[in-house]
């Protein structure tokens, strides 16, 4: 009788080939560039807002001067929405909001849920009790100015995930708009500092 044992390396390889497939396939997705066409979307002071006003993501599709290649340009909160949440929220939901052993994929949640009911679940938390008697619990992040101030920033980066637009890229490889005065001042008067 033979037995298979899964070593650290062993699974170290098999995530390592698992993830450059998902790498492999997001790039070939991203030699098809088209630009964002969607009906209704329209910005304001920086930010993107969907035909319910809801915030939403935005990119368009710009050539590099240098190299002449096109590539997507990122609206600031999905960009700072990618930064935030790596920062904030992946240590239980996972990397690229694909969920962990014990929070959920936020990027499936953003296919079903609304931005107001996103809003209700991060300012008030939530227990959802499992079918073995646990529960999973998300705490309350009303009082957090670090993820308050920059709730329309997770948002976005996680409804961009949801919609299956944004690729598994990290804020290096994320080309971006310029951050501009309007949400400047708001996360100053967010946060209480002085310009």
């Amino acid at each position: 009788m033979m037995r298979t044992t899964l070593t650290k390396f062993g699974f170290l390889t098999m995530v390592a080939v698992a993830t450059s497939f998902v790498v492999t396939a997001s790039l070939k997705a991203a030699d098809e560039l088209k630009p964002d066409a969607r009906e209704g979307v329209y910005k304001e002071d920086g930010k993107y807002f969907d035909k319910d006003d809801n915030p939403t993501w935005h990119y368009d599709i710009k050539k590099d001067e240098r190299t002449g290649k096109e590539s997507q340009v990122w609206d600031w909160l999905t960009y700072n929405g990618n930064r935030r949440y790596h920062a904030e929220c992946h240590v239980c939901h996972g990397p690229l909001g694909l969920g962990s052993s014990f929070a959920p994929a936020l990027a499936e949640s953003l296919k079903k849920m609304t931005y107001e009911q996103f809003r209700e679940v991060v300012v008030n938390g939530r227990t959802v009790p499992q079918s073995d008697g646990s529960a999973n619990v998300m705490p309350t992040f009303g009082e957090n100015k670090n993820v308050m101030c920059y709730l329309d920033d997770f948002y976005v980066y996680l409804k961009a995930r949801a919609d299956g637009v944004l690729g598994p890229v990290t804020i290096q490889q994320m080309k971006k708009e310029r951050k501009n005065k309007e949400i400047k001042e708001e996360e100053y008067a967010c946060f209480g500092w002085d310009e």
